[in-house]
């Protein structure tokens, strides 16, 4: 009876460890890849958004947390080099879809994920968007 007993342990675990382990390749962890949202899809959620393209990274103003934000303006970093056409697909760095060209981009010295825009004395605060 011991012998069988024993018998059925030992199988029992042997299912068990073989199925922890089997056939993933990945040594059953996952991996996932993840990426900052592109303008196209930021204005396909709101085409109403006023966005802006820099160093890859899209921006969005009009966010209330953000707005309420006590910020100073640290230095000019870029500035909008044109305006972007209804092919979102060839939206560039540089480029933005509601602010003029020449407007100026400044960091601020309270956040890195924060720029200050300013045209014609009138200034806007602006949120990275990062992935997930």
């Amino acid at each position: 009876m011991k012998k069988w007993l024993l018998s059925v342990v030992i199988l029992l675990l042997s299912l068990y460890l073989i199925a922890c382990t089997g056939g993933d390749k990945n040594n059953g962890s996952t991996v996932t890849t993840s990426k900052n949202p592109s303008p196209e899809e930021i204005l396909k959620q709101d085409p109403h958004a006023d966005i802006f393209l820099l160093k890859g990274t899209v921006y969005q103003t009009n966010i209330e947390w953000v707005d309420k934000l006590k910020l100073t303006k640290k230095t000019q970093i870029s500035e909008i080099t044109a305006i972007s056409s209804n092919d979102l697909k060839n939206f560039q760095n540089g480029m933005a879809n509601k602010l003029p060209k020449g407007t100026k981009i400044y960091s601020v010295n309270e956040r890195e994920d924060v720029l200050i825009t300013e045209i014609n004395g009138k200034t806007q605060k602006y949120l990275a968007l990062s992935e997930g």
